[in-house]
């Protein structure tokens, strides 16, 4: 063997030490190593189960409130149909309150005929415009449309068509 053979031969076995007495100290570092890991997993499985406590407190939150919402909606959908009801009344009664002033009127008073008339006349529109909303609404106009044509507040427009099927769903 000659010097070369014998200085591959002793780099070899140098390197495999070395590669050993590495492999020796980084086995101590390991389980430090796998012990970081395990606090992280540990953290992150903690952190987890926090957000789905967090979500699920959020999410009963959320159907209470949804709950809150549609017996609010009940409520005033309730209410709005007592007030249709009343205004309902509340108008009938004016309309005979109206008859009654003109009868008086006309028994009292025979020079009066021609104020009678156009008060007639008043109620007679009144009752056109009703059916005039009515017709519109059935030609397929919106309630923009109807209030703009007849100068009349959307409001009204409205009114006047939930209580004419308000009469037509009871009758």
């Amino acid at each position: 063997m000659d010097f070369l053979s014998w200085l591959v031969v002793l780099s070899t076995l140098a390197t495999v030490a070395f590669a050993w007495g590495v492999f020796l100290s980084n086995l101590g570092r390991i389980p430090q190593k796998s012990e970081e890991y395990e606090k992280l997993e540990d953290r992150i499985l903690q952190l987890m189960g926090q957000f789905r406590h967090m979500s699920a407190i959020r999410l009963n939150m959320l159907d209470k409130k949804i709950e809150e919402m549609r017996k609010l909606i009940k409520e005033a959908n309730s209410l709005y149909g007592k007030l249709c009801v009343q205004e309902t009344k509340l108008v009938d009664k004016a309309c005979e309150c109206d008859s009654n002033v003109e009868t008086e009127l006309y028994d009292k008073e025979p020079e009066s005929h021609e104020f009678e008339h156009e008060e007639a006349t008043d109620s007679e529109n009144n009752t056109s415009v009703e059916r005039k909303i009515l017709l519109l609404y059935q030609e397929g106009k919106t309630e923009q449309e109807i209030a703009r044509s007849l100068g009349i507040g959307v409001g009204e427009v409205m009114l006047i068509l939930s209580l004419f099927r308000h009469r037509t769903d009871h009758q």
